[in-house]
């Protein structure tokens, strides 16, 4: 039975750019060129088999090679749970996908043959059959487990020795765990990676993050895309512990409502504001500590050399109050040589670990 995490999944591969984020920068990076990835096109996503068993796919998207070959059927799963039968699964969905094109083509053939005419002896014309297209399948999981099933049919199938391994089936799907994705994401803009970084997310600073990021990345147009996205995290944060969004907008959005893309732009821009505004404001207050430690060290260095530069920072990491660290910069001034200075940073540094508060003379 579907559920609302998968009906979100389901919204956001809807538009093409994920899926062309998806295979540019996850599955086939170094297909990129061999892929006209404009050209990606939903396909059915629902089959029929021969014997009326009805089967769902979750998305099928079809995209155009340069060569101008077949173009490439690319089939999505979404899943929540590991299944460990999932190889035979996609191996059923991929015939399933082949009858139906074997079906299509059929009717085509039939109807072309019919308006071609006959030959020269009179003869109906045959219309030469066309090669099936390659199929990928990949399993989009976002569930607390790491995924551990085989990704390979043969791989749960058992040994069946050399003579047999030719007649048995094999077909590999390409998985990507969400959730638990340690690899490298790609550079620049990429909507996949987006939600990758939304589903590592562990407090409302993190996710304002990524949010603001996406507000300025999309078109202005692209506000259906926005949507999904908070749609996606609001069914994952539910199932996976993810920080909570205190976006009013969200209860609108789960509701089916609609709301003009300035307004949706402007809310969750504001509300990624408010979320790193501290954030900024501690970066700013280290940016102040950095650059005085910076100066300090270079003044240490000009009047008592490189090695007291070095050894006073390290003491100042140990300095967390900004004031007190002013005081070594007047030190630098008294002190006749640098052991001398650093004596009262070491008092300093452990008079504020004693939490005395007392200043060294």
């Amino acid at each position: 039975m579907a559920t609302p995490h998968d009906a979100a999944w389901k919204l956001l591969f809807s538009f093409p750019d994920m899926a062309r984020d998806l295979l540019s920068g996850f599955v086939l990076p170094e297909w990129n060129e061999a892929l006209e990835l404009a050209t990606l096109e939903p396909g059915s996503a629902s089959f029929v088999s021969d014997s009326l068993r009805e089967r769902f796919e979750d998305r099928v998207w079809r995209v155009r090679r340069h060569d101008r070959r077949l173009d490439l059927m690319v089939c999505l799963e979404f899943q929540s749970t590991v299944d460990r039968t999932m190889a035979v699964r996609v191996l059923d969905y991929s015939t399933l996908l082949y009858q139906e094109l074997l079906r299509n083509r059929e009717l085509r053939r039939a109807a072309k043959a019919e308006s071609g005419g006959k030959d020269r002896k009179g003869r109906r014309r045959r219309v030469k059959p066309e090669p099936l297209p390659p199929v990928l399948p990949i399993v989009l999981y976002h569930g607390r487990k790491r995924w551990r099933a085989k990704e390979d049919v043969a791989g749960l199938c058992a040994p069946s020795g050399e003579r047999l391994a030719p007649y048995q089936p094999s077909q590999r799907y390409f998985v990507l765990d969400v959730g638990h994705h340690t690899g490298p994401l790609p550079q620049g803009r990429n909507l996949m990676a987006a939600l990758i970084r939304l589903a590592h997310c562990r407090d409302a600073q993190a996710v304002a993050s990524v949010l603001e990021a996406l507000v300025k990345e999309l078109a202005p147009e692209q506000t259906g895309l926005l949507d999904a996205f908070l749609v996606w995290y609001e069914q994952a944060r539910k199932q996976h512990d993810l920080p909570k969004v205190d976006l009013p907008i969200l209860d609108d959005l789960n509701e089916g409502k609609t709301m003009p893309n300035e307004v949706m732009r402007e809310q969750v821009a504001r509300w990624a504001e408010q979320q790193l505004a501290p954030q900024l404001e501690r970066s700013r207050a280290e940016g102040r500590a950095e650059g005085q430690v910076a100066f300090m060290r270079r003044l240490a260095a000009r009047k008592f050399g490189a090695e007291t530069a070095e050894r006073l920072a390290g003491r100042l990491a140990e300095i967390a109050d900004p004031e007190r660290a002013v005081e070594v910069g007047e030190w630098l001034l008294e002190c006749e040589s640098g052991e001398e200075l650093l004596d009262r940073v070491a008092r300093l540094c452990e008079s504020t670990a004693n939490g005395d508060g007392a200043a060294p003379s």
